[in-house]
């Protein structure tokens, strides 16, 4: 009994404080912590279809399908399996999946969440929050600068 008195009295004294918990969403956009990871995005110029992203996937959420020679016929995305642990985008040499700040994407069925590949293209950034930004200082080191322009936008 006193423990929940307790309680109460931490709750009552963080209630009228004045201090704001909340957000009135969707009418104020929340923040987002740089490193958030939402919704992907991708370049299929950018991507060489190595299919490292779908191996290394720990729960299958990335499906390439390629023809004999290798050239990508589709890349599909099902956003209600993904974990978002940012496997796929670390693994890929060329950066052609990026995880966004984007986390406002609603389906009423789960075929609704599966993407292709040109819904994830057009998936808005956050913000305009670019996530190659917010990235570790050392990636550029090794993805290397003369690889062409970002073409996600």
């Amino acid at each position: 009994m006193i423990g929940m008195l307790k309680s109460m009295a931490t709750t009552m004294k963080h209630a009228l404080d004045g201090e704001k918990f909340t957000v009135q969403y969707p009418e104020e956009t929340p923040e987002v912590s740089p490193r958030f990871r939402g919704v992907h995005k991708f370049s299929q110029e950018r991507c060489i279809w190595c299919r490292q992203c779908e191996k290394v996937c720990p729960n299958d959420t990335i499906q390439i399908v390629t023809d004999d020679m290798r050239n990508g016929e589709q890349y599909n995305l099902h956003i209600g399996q993904c974990i978002y642990c940012r496997l796929c985008e670390e693994v890929c040499p060329v950066d052609a999946i990026l995880l966004t700040q984007n986390f406002e994407f609603t389906g009423d069925t789960k075929d609704d969440l599966a993407y292709n590949k040109e819904q994830l293209k057009n998936v808005p950034w956050y913000k305009d929050i670019d996530p190659l930004a917010s990235r570790e200082p050392d990636r550029e080191g090794w993805v290397g600068e003369g690889d062409g322009e970002v073409d996600y936008q």
